[in-house]
């Protein structure tokens, strides 16, 4: 249905892809890929090289990135194309866990409705469940 590429700054993508393989062990519905943003390198050319080789042509794709407005999302803005490419900041692992388990195979737009509200469902503050 579609396939999922993490873009963050440093290594919080390769984390965030660890953790869901580890959690999910081989119940994985999608490709995942991921890029770091170094610290050194600024080249928007490679990322963008990068990011063209990770998306999947003639499929749907969503890219995470870590927060809206920096690097990441910036450099992933350019490939948004509505219905196709999808971008989704403030990655988390609650969003990536739902993006690789949903089988929603036939609306791309309704599945990621579905990724971020799970995101904002777990959102929890402890103080307010009054335990």
């Amino acid at each position: 249905m579609f396939n999922i590429l993490i873009i963050t700054h440093g290594n919080l993508c390769i984390e965030l892809k660890s953790s869901v393989e580890f959690i999910l062990d081989k119940v994985i519905n999608r490709k995942i890929f991921t890029i770091s943003i170094d610290e050194n390198s600024r080249e928007f050319e490679t990322y963008s090289n990068k990011i063209s080789n990770s998306l999947i042509e003639s499929e749907h794709n969503i890219i995470f990135t870590d927060m809206f407005g920096g690097t990441p999302s910036n450099i992933s803005l350019p490939y948004y194309k509505k219905g196709y490419i999808e971008i989704i900041s403030g990655v988390n692992l609650p969003m990536l866990l739902k993006a690789s388990t949903i089988e929603i195979n036939d609306n791309f737009q309704e599945a990621v409705k579905i990724i971020v509200n799970s995101c904002k469902d777990n959102i929890i503050v402890a103080g307010d469940l009054n335990i």
